[in-house]
């Protein structure tokens, strides 16, 4: 008899699952200040990068370019952020948060920070490491041609 792949056994699965998991919990934690994870993601980056552009938040996201600017644009309209060509090159647009931006963006760090520390609750810092390096390697092994 021919053994079925198991799926409820793919680490590649349990990982997805896991992450749209944390990902919900994270969003619910976000929404008494109107603002969705993706949202916090980008201007997370945004502050902790000193100048980045369109591109290469999009790149740190792991998301499409045009994804991502439908979320700036979001961000911009609700004036959480600027965004501005480089002298070099108009098209490419850096960005910076408003000071709303900034305010919102390190009220909400706490929360992340504390559902960081929620989530490892219990795991000894030496399994962390081992899983953090397990998942390296399997992105490295998914990412060959």
């Amino acid at each position: 008899m021919l053994k079925l792949f198991n799926l409820d056994d793919c680490l590649a699965f349990i990982t997805n699952q896991s992450a749209k998991l944390f990902a919900e919990a994270l969003e619910n934690e976000f929404r008494p200040y109107s603002i969705t994870r993706s949202q916090w993601v980008a201007m997370y980056y945004i502050y902790t990068n000193e100048s980045i552009t369109q591109r290469k938040l999009a790149d740190k996201m792991a998301i499409k370019e045009p994804s991502v600017v439908r979320l700036l644009q979001k961000l911009e309209l609700d004036g959480l952020l600027r965004r501005s060509g480089t002298t070099a090159d108009k098209r490419i647009k850096q960005l910076e948060l408003s000071d709303k931006g900034i305010k919102v963006c390190t009220e909400l760090i706490p929360i992340a920070e504390n559902f960081k520390s929620n989530t490892v609750h219990g795991i000894p810092e030496e399994d962390l490491q081992t899983f953090k390096r397990v998942l390296e390697l399997m992105t490295k092994n998914t990412l060959k041609e």
